[in-house]
């Protein structure tokens, strides 16, 4: 009985993405998060629409609730702020979501991802892991030559082992 009551308090899109667009950064903050539980192209519209958002959490929120939301519509804008946000947290969430989603035109900007950094830095670590969970499967010959060219490189120059393991695992996945 309680949780019919919840369900049917929840507010409805329309109400979470206008709460979205909100000129209140804290409001924009939380409707991002609650997004997470909208599978609704009303909600994806609105999340797409923060994620150059000037409040760092706003971002961050729109860009896991997309991620849970499974949003195929998020791959240009995600790989937009992985190319273009200055703030390296927002980077690495948008290479997660990148990788949940299993966005195969990312891949080419993971790698340039990876490249941009040195074989020790962990900053790279999700991308690694994107790349590996993006995996092969829908990937033409040359993309995926060059995923796998980027990961054995990176796994021989590295003395980090937690990125020789997650280099290694991402190798894996590569038919």
């Amino acid at each position: 009985m309680l949780l019919g009551l919840f369900l049917a308090c929840s507010p409805a899109p329309e109400d979470i993405a206008k709460a979205i667009a909100s000129a209140n950064p804290v409001m924009r903050e939380d409707s991002a998060k609650i997004a997470q539980g909208y599978s609704d192209p009303v909600v994806e519209a609105a999340l797409l629409s923060v994620l150059a958002d000037p409040a760092l959490l706003v971002r961050l929120n729109a860009i896991e609730s997309l991620a849970e939301i499974e949003a195929t519509t998020a791959g240009p804008a995600l790989i937009d702020r992985l190319t273009n946000d200055t703030d390296p947290r927002v980077r690495r969430a948008a290479a997660d979501a990148l990788g949940r989603l299993k966005v195969v035109d990312a891949v080419p900007v993971l790698i340039a991802h990876l490249a941009s950094h040195g074989p020790d830095d962990r900053d790279q670590l999700v991308a690694v892991w994107a790349l590996g969970s993006i995996g092969s499967e829908g990937l033409e010959a040359g993309p995926r030559q060059a995923t796998l060219d980027a990961l054995v490189n990176l796994r021989t120059l590295t003395t980090d082992k937690y990125i020789r393991y997650q280099t290694t695992a991402a190798l894996r996945t590569l038919k």
